[in-house]
């Protein structure tokens, strides 16, 4: 009878630990699935980003080439050029070149292939495939190649020459911009994608146009270097994939390690742009979740070993055993659940986070409708400190005429503090008032500065929209127990109301004056609280008419400064000089166009290493005046 009670109670214990192993076993597959599918979705989204970076440096080269396209076929409508006599189209295309800075010749060949070029001399070019292409109709890009008139690596941008507009008539010969390699090769120099990362350019050959390589590089003496057939067989394999106009990013062996590998094809020629991403790069924002997976695993892993010794221990031991591995189970179990609530968790707040990206857009209707209650109160403390002044003299007078009230009056006004509530009592409106007034020009602060009723050109008091944007950064402005104040100079002087987009002019205050805040704190960091004291972070402001239609708008800090490398790129798009993620290098490249394009004016750095920077804004008082001036010359 006591087998039988030892056996069934060895049966009960066995089922109980397939029992408890199964479960764990199902919660570990689902946690392992939940972990693979998150994430591959977060790591899909990860190489999108990263894909984006090269159709940006794409984009750039197909508009930089189609700009040359349109400009070589309008040249090729001129009436000098359709003329096909050299000594009348020279000094025109040399008028050309000195307007373009990416091209350094032009060049026009009749259909036998002998071909003029401006500073250069005669030679035939009817074995290059853009003559033939060009001579057949079709407006192309060749490969680079090495250039007959002045021996330098080169591409061409090549058109039919016609003396109608027909497109299906035979062409009077072809013309054709030589045009160098730099920008291609700047282009491909912006494309990375974090620390390591590097972007290369093939021709439709497999040739290099741009790679950090100085090797692959073609020069007069080495025309050409074709990835496809080198011995790095992974190297060869990606560039096979680009010579095939192929796109994609893949995770693929390059240089002893695996890397992803994102390639796009080119639009206006044709050609392929890759981008070489370090796999950490993409992968190391993943590490958090790799290590919630492995704390689910090594739980799981526990378990199953818990339960394996408990099946080795003796059986006058098994019910002591099952007592602790229960408590044990349940232990465990409740961490792993809650392992798999914060798994979710995190899940719940990266779908939140996008949806409170859009909440941005928010917060000028919300200091709009701020403005009328505050307004309300505003306006009513006035009167309601003329009705309590009122009620204090009623009071004194009931107090001189009547100095021995009722007993119970007596008792109330002790029960109250009258002395204390009428001294207390201004004090409090006189501070409500105040709030209220500061809720006020905070407000103001931000609709002048936001100008969304301001969306077209009107005349504008721009010391306005400058001290609206400083009160948006007085938190970055004033002093703190971990560092001292900035202080701003302001040398204001006599403006007219200026003609301009007031937001997007307060844009690009916004971009300096945060840029400047942040080389200060770089200074600050850079230098000891001595030196510190006796230089303080500064950022003056001088504003000034010049000449008798423009105003002149100086901002000057006295941060680290930049070297005369930086200084050049100041304004490209994508350049900055921030850590990754910290900056996008469109801030000042967006000022650029604001002041340039928009406005007609100008803006230009100064800087020094260690002294400081200064950014100058020169902008029209009207903008129609400058219109027409414009207008008139182009005429």
């Amino acid at each position: 009878m006591q087998l039988v009670k030892n056996v069934s109670k060895l049966q009960h214990t066995l089922l109980a630990r397939l029992l408890i192993g199964g479960t764990t076993l199902a919660v570990s597959l689902g946690a392992y699935f939940s972990y693979q599918a998150v994430r591959n979705v977060m790591l899909e989204s990860l190489k999108k980003n990263a894909f984006l970076e090269v159709q940006q440096g794409g984009d750039d080269i197909d508009r930089w080439l189609a700009n040359l396209k349109v400009h070589i076929e309008t040249l090729a409508q001129t009436t000098p050029v359709k003329s096909m006599r050299w000594s009348t189209v020279e000094p025109y295309l040399k008028a050309e070149v000195l307007r373009f800075s990416d091209i350094y010749a032009l060049a026009l060949a009749k259909p036998d292939g002998q071909r003029e070029v401006t500073g250069g001399t005669p030679a035939q070019i009817s074995d290059r495939a853009f003559f033939q292409k060009a001579i057949a109709g079709q407006t192309n890009v060749s490969d680079p190649l090495i250039s007959r008139a002045a021996n330098i690596p080169t591409i061409a941008v090549a058109t039919p020459v016609r003396q109608t507009f027909d497109t299906t008539s035979k062409p009077l010969g072809e013309m054709h911009s030589l045009v160098r390699l730099d920008r291609i090769s700047q282009v491909v120099d912006t494309v990375k994608y974090g620390d390591h990362s590097y972007a290369f350019a093939l021709d439709s050959q497999g040739n290099v146009i741009a790679h950090p390589n100085p090797a692959f590089i073609p020069t007069p003496a080495n025309p050409s270097f074709k990835l496809v057939q080198t011995a790095d067989q992974h190297l060869a394999s990606i560039a096979q994939r680009l010579a095939k106009r192929q796109q994609g990013i893949e995770l693929l062996p390059l240089d002893g390690t695996q890397k992803y590998i994102a390639y796009l094809p080119l639009k206006e020629a044709d050609w392929s742009i890759a981008l070489v991403i370090p796999r950490e790069n993409i992968e190391a924002q993943l590490r958090s979740l790799d290590i919630i997976a492995f704390v689910v695993a090594g739980l799981a892993t526990t378990m199953l070993a818990v339960l394996w010794r408990v099946q080795t221990l003796e059986q006058k031991q098994l019910k002591k055993a099952n007592e602790r591995l229960e408590h044990y189970v349940t232990e465990r179990t409740a961490t792993l659940s809650a392992t798999l609530e914060q798994l979710q968790r995190s899940q719940l707040q990266l779908i939140q986070s996008e949806k409170m990206s859009a909440l941005g857009g928010l917060v000028a209707g919300v200091a709009h409708e701020i403005n009328n209650p505050v307004n309300f109160i505003y306006g009513n403390v006035t009167h309601a400190n003329e009705y309590v002044q009122d009620l204090f003299k009623l009071l004194r007078l009931y107090q001189k005429h009547h100095p021995q009230p009722h007993m119970e009056v007596s008792l109330c006004a002790d029960a109250i503090d009258v002395e204390f509530l009428t001294e207390d009592l201004p004090k409090i409106l006189t501070s409500m008032r105040m709030g209220a007034d500061r809720i006020r020009q905070i407000v103001l602060s931000l609709r002048n500065f936001s100008r969304l009723d301001q969306a077209e050109i009107k005349p504008v008091d721009i010391h306005e929209g400058i001290d609206s944007t400083l009160l948006i950064l007085q938190h970055r402005l004033k002093e703190s127990r971990h560092r001292a104040g900035v202080q701003v100079i302001k040398d204001y002087g006599d403006l007219p109301l200026i003609e301009c987009y007031a937001g997007q002019l307060n844009q690009v205050f916004m971009n300096i004056f945060s840029n400047a805040l942040d080389a200060l704190k770089d200074r600050e960091k850079h230098y000891d609280e001595a030196a510190l004291e006796q230089s303080r972070s500064q950022i003056h402001i001088t504003t000034q008419r010049y000449g008798t239609d423009h105003v002149r708008v100086r901002i000057a800090d006295n941060g680290l400064g930049m070297p005369q490398a930086v200084q050049q790129r100041i304004f490209d798009p994508f350049f900055t000089t921030k850590p990754v993620g910290k900056g996008t290098g469109m801030g000042m490249s967006i000022s650029y166009q604001i002041i340039c394009e928009k406005h007609r004016g100008l803006i230009w750095c100064e800087s020094t290493p260690d002294k400081g920077t200064t950014f100058w804004l020169e902008i029209p008082i009207q903008q129609n005046v400058q219109l027409n001036h414009a207008d008139a010359e182009a005429a």
